[in-house]
């Protein structure tokens, strides 16, 4: 009798752990992200900036709280460098990585003040990328440089941090096993001055139920300059 007593008492309290693990199942946010850009290279003048970015996306964007199969992408992006918005025109560009050219146009954002390609490529933080964007009256044409090579915050880093700052948020998010999360991780620049001289990795989640939470981390000091939750 005594042994039966103990033989229940172990299932119970064996029942008691494996539910305490499953409320407490970590989150981390590189396991469900759907964007991320790897690489940034930047050129400017007195007047324009011009960033190149890469990374890897979802093929097809659903918000299905499910990662998706994930293709290369790059993005050419040609803005102000006081943020303001750019004149209605025809942009022409001729990007040359390494020995390879690609042309074609810029369109119009639909979220900010730039002109935007997406070439779809792969690029490497070694290539030798030039740039050359033509529209009326103008030609901007620089040698691109790779900036975030010369982050001292990665992007693993950065997502490392995320984890931990919203580490509260994220397990109040996902207490509801059907509220499921997307993460995207970007590289964003600070307008506050019209000089190009910091940049952040921007961390967003949102949930199939419509819940966002969003960080923002310098990429030089790590420090976390904005928390939406």
């Amino acid at each position: 009798m005594k042994k039966k007593i103990l033989v229940c008492a172990l299932l119970i309290f064996s029942s008691c752990l494996l539910f305490a693990c499953g409320n407490s199942k970590k989150i981390d946010i590189a396991n469900h992200t759907i964007e991320e850009r790897n690489h940034l290279f930047s050129a400017y003048d007195e007047i324009y900036s011009l960033t190149f970015s890469s990374g890897v996306r979802e093929k097809d964007y659903a918000l299905d709280g499910v990662k998706n199969e994930m293709i290369d992408f790059s993005v050419l992006s040609l803005s102000k460098l006081d943020g303001s918005s750019l004149s209605n025109d025809t942009y022409t560009y001729v990007l040359t990585i390494n020995d390879q050219t690609h042309t074609g146009y810029l369109e119009k954002s639909e979220v900010d003040n730039s002109y935007n390609a997406d070439l779809g490529l792969n690029i490497s933080a070694e290539d030798v990328i030039k740039a050359k964007i033509t529209f009326t009256g103008y030609c901007f044409e620089k040698d691109l440089v790779n900036i975030s090579h010369k982050f001292t915050i990665n992007k693993d880093e950065a997502i490392e941090k995320a984890n931990k700052e919203l580490k509260k948020e994220l397990k109040e998010l996902t207490s509801d096993k059907n509220n499921k999360i997307e993460t995207v991780i970007k590289i964003v620049k600070d307008y506050s001055t019209s000089e190009v001289k910091r940049y952040y990795w921007y961390v967003g989640i949102i949930s199939t139920n419509g819940d966002t939470l969003g960080i923002l981390i310098d990429t030089d000091t790590g420090d976390i300059i904005a928390k939406k939750v």
